[in-house]
């Protein structure tokens, strides 16, 4: 009897053994997840999207017909994008998407629309099975909802996971879940989104078999990303999913690290140089772009990235996309912006001043349709970027009596007392809806640093 007992304790604790291992192998599918979910739309509103190669080009087509993305990355003004010549706007996440999928429908654009992966940097743990099921069942969850919206154009998958992060167990995820969205929705291409960065191309290339097309998010290097991106053996179709001008976490920096600004105007004419190069210049691989940002957000100062004034007024990054999106300028165009002096110095002379003084400033300013300006002069302190998480960024206020004079395109600054890092703000508006910019980092007292002098930053953005 207890020879008996022990085998019979012995079966089953290899039968609970592996019927466990045959558990783990038998999640259920993607279809089996989402069958008490409703999609939001009837089927017959869906406009199939395709991405085909002819030889070696490549084209994206939208319910049969060529299409190229003119396309800008924020939530705001969404009917501006079309007036100014886009056709399609990329959101993150599946926030109040539900509302930006119906209002892009009736601006008239199509939707790259986020499923929000959690990049490995926010301690996210691609190689634990639970959460990574437990994500991919939100995306699967998401698909269904909004496969068979007319205003969808492919899904986006993550955005950056390769960002601070050199495991690239996270690609053979994202893969898996690309696989069995084209499961669940067959009528819409599927992209994952990377930075600049060209070391993870190589995994995604042999790993991400089941993706249609490689979303990259580049500023500063977008004249020589086809070159990059081919040399890192990436020879598919490519989106740029995020540019403008100079990035902050890519600039120059002074000595104690502040990022030196572009002016509105030379914003523009970077945004114009990347985009004929890397993007109009290359379409035989570019299924088009996302100019970033269509709105206003604070990322360093409140203009850094943004192609709108927190008031509402365009920049010259707005006319510009307008112009290569249409071939055409603006009727009215935004004032043309230079560098600010202050001190009787520029901003790469890594300036710092003394406390409770008062120094001459001034900007080179004028207006193409010759309108007259209202110049705007501030001071903040200077927000460290590079250590700021997203979600903590807020701008700071405007320091009182900084400012001792201002007529036009001349000021009198007058430094804090207390030491530390600044930053001079110029907003030049011409009444007419648009406005142009420049700041001006310096330090009140001596910095930290002793070796004064500019220097490239190592850091790379959230």
């Amino acid at each position: 009897m207890k020879l008996y007992s022990s085998f019979r304790q012995a079966t089953l604790l290899i039968c609970c053994v592996f019927g466990s291992f045959l558990c783990s192998n038998c999640r259920p599918t993607p279809a089996e997840l989402v069958v008490n979910v409703l999609p939001l739309q009837s089927a017959s509103g869906v406009v199939p999207v395709r991405v085909l190669r002819t030889g070696a080009d490549y084209e994206l087509q939208r319910g049969g017909k060529p299409y190229f993305i003119k396309g800008a990355a924020g939530v705001q003004r969404l009917n501006l994008i079309k007036e100014k010549g886009g056709n399609s706007v990329r959101i993150y996440t599946a926030t109040y998407a539900d509302v930006l999928m119906d209002r892009a429908q009736q601006s008239g654009l199509t939707v790259m629309f986020g499923l929000w992966m959690k990049p490995p940097y926010e301690k996210f743990d691609y190689y634990d099975p639970k959460a990574v099921a437990e994500q991919q069942e939100e995306v699967y969850r998401q698909v269904q909802r909004f496969k068979n919206h007319p205003a969808l154009l492919m899904w986006n998958l993550g955005n950056e996971l390769d960002n601070h992060n050199g495991d690239f167990k996270v690609y053979q995820i994202v893969n898996e879940t690309a696989k069995m969205i084209h499961k669940l929705d067959p009528n819409h291409p599927v992209t994952t989104t990377i930075t600049d960065g060209t070391y993870s191309i190589p995994s995604i290339a042999h790993l991400c078999t089941d993706i249609d097309v490689l979303t990259i998010n580049v500023f500063t290097k977008l004249a020589e990303q086809p070159q990059r991106i081919a040399d890192a053996g990436w020879k598919g179709p490519y989106i740029i999913g995020e540019f403008g001008g100079r990035g902050w976490w890519e600039t120059p920096l002074t000595s104690w690290d502040a990022p030196l600004d572009q002016s509105g105007t030379a914003k523009a004419a970077f945004l114009q140089r990347g985009y004929t190069t890397t993007i109009a210049g290359r379409r035989s691989h570019c299924l088009g772009s996302y100019v970033l940002y269509w709105g206003n957000r604070f990322e360093q100062t409140d203009m850094w990235l943004s192609m709108f004034a927190p008031t509402g007024e365009k920049t010259p990054m707005v006319d510009m996309i307008e112009q290569l999106w249409t071939n055409r300028k603006p009727a009215n165009e935004a004032p043309q912006v230079g560098p600010i002096s202050l001190a009787g110095k520029q901003d790469v002379n890594d300036v710092a001043l003394a406390p409770g003084t008062d120094y001459p400033a001034s900007i080179t300013a004028s207006d193409p349709n010759g309108d007259s300006l209202r110049v705007e002069w501030k001071v903040t302190r200077d927000v460290d970027e590079f250590h700021t998480l997203p979600q903590n960024r807020t701008a700071p206020e405007a320091i009182p009596e900084a400012i001792r004079a201002s007529q036009g395109v001349n000021a009198v600054v007058h430094t804090p007392t207390v030491r530390g890092a600044y930053r001079l703000l110029v907003n030049v508006y011409d009444g007419k809806g648009s406005v142009s910019n420049n700041s001006f980092p310096f330090f009140v007292g001596r910095p930290d640093h002793p070796d004064l002098g500019i220097h490239m930053p190592t850091y790379r953005r959230f």
